[in-house]
C-alpha cells in the first residue's frame, strides 16, 4: 500500500517546479507540507520514500503514517485516503509477485482477516461515492480553474481546465498584466517566471505550467528581462502586457 499515491504526490510536485531533481522534489514537498498542513517532515525521510516506494519499487513498504496518507491525499485533491481508493483501486491490489513468493496455503478465515483492512476501505470507498452522488455529502471545493490572471477554487465538475487543488498555486501565481507591476516586482528582487508561445511572452509571479497551454513555466534571466520588457523597440501587446 502507499506506493501509488507516493507516486502520484512527486508527480505532482515534478509538475509544480519543473524539475524531476530528487532533493528538489523532497524540499519542496517538505515545504508543502509545513506551509498547507503544518505537518513537519524532513526532506532526508521524503527522499527515502522516493528512492524506496519508485526507484527501488520494493513490494514490502513499510506503511506510511495516516496522518501523512491525509495530508498527501488532500494534496492531490481528495478529502481522505477513502476517496483516493475510490479513484485509484489498485492501491490496495496485491502483486503478482507477492502472491507467488506466498509458499503456504492459507484457508478462507486466514484470507479474510489478512485483507480485511483492505475491503473496509473498499467498501467505505463505495458509501462515501454512492452518498455524494445522491446528495447525501456536501461536495467541497477540490479543484481550481484559472480566470483570467489568477486561479479560483471551485468545486470539481469534470472541467477540462480544472486541476486539483494546490495552495501554493492558488495563493501565488499570477500572471502579471501591467509593465509597472513587472518592473517593481524585478526592482524588489522577487521571482519571475515566463512563457513563450506564438510570439507572446506572459510573466508570471510563480513556477509550474502555464495554466492555459500547460507548458512549463521558465525563470526569467536578465538577458530575458531586458529583451523583453525593457526594450523599447518590442510592442506592449507582444510580451502580453497592457500600456
Amino acid at each position: 500500500m502507499s506506493k501509488k499515491l507516493i507516486t502520484l504526490v512527486f508527480e505532482k510536485a515534478e509538475g509544480e517546479i519543473g524539475s524531476p531533481v530528487k532533493t528538489r522534489l523532497a524540499t519542496h514537498l517538505s515545504d508543502m507540507l509545513q506551509e498547507n498542513y503544518k505537518y513537519s517532515l524532513n526532506e532526508r525521510t521524503l527522499r527515502d520514500y522516493y528512492t524506496n516506494y519508485i526507484e527501488k519499487e520494493e513490494a514490502n513498504n513499510e506503511d506510511l503514517k495516516p496522518q501523512l496518507i491525509k495530508c498527501f491525499c488532500q494534496y492531490l485533491g481528495f478529502k481522505d485516503y477513502a476517496h483516493f481508493i475510490a479513484e485509484h483501486p489498485s492501491e490496495i491490489e496485491v502483486s503478482t509477485e507477492e502472491k507467488n513468493e506466498e509458499k503456504v496455503e492459507v484457508n478462507d478465515v486466514g484470507v479474510f482477516k489478512k485483507y480485511k483492512e483492505a475491503l473496509i476501505l473498499v467498501f467505505s470507498a463505495i458509501t462515501i461515492t454512492c452518498l455524494t452522488y445522491f446528495g447525501f455529502v456536501k461536495e467541497e471545493q477540490n479543484c481550481m480553474i484559472w480566470r483570467e490572471n489568477h486561479y479560483e477554487q471551485t468545486v470539481c465538475t469534470g472541467d477540462p481546465m480544472e486541476i486539483p487543488i494546490n495552495a501554493l498555486i492558488l495563493k501565488n501565481l499570477r500572471r502579471i498584466t501591467e509593465i509597472d507591476s513587472l518592473l517593481e516586482r524585478k526592482e524588489k528582487r522577487k521571482e519571475l517566471w515566463y512563457d513563450k508561445s506564438n510570439g507572446k511572452v506572459e510573466f508570471f509571479t510563480y513556477h509550474g505550467y502555464h495554466p492555459e497551454n500547460k507548458k512549463a513555466l521558465k525563470n526569467v534571466t536578465d538577458h530575458i528581462f531586458q529583451t523583453y520588457a525593457l526594450d523599447k523597440s518590442k510592442d506592449s501587446l507582444e510580451i502580453g502586457l497592457s500600456d
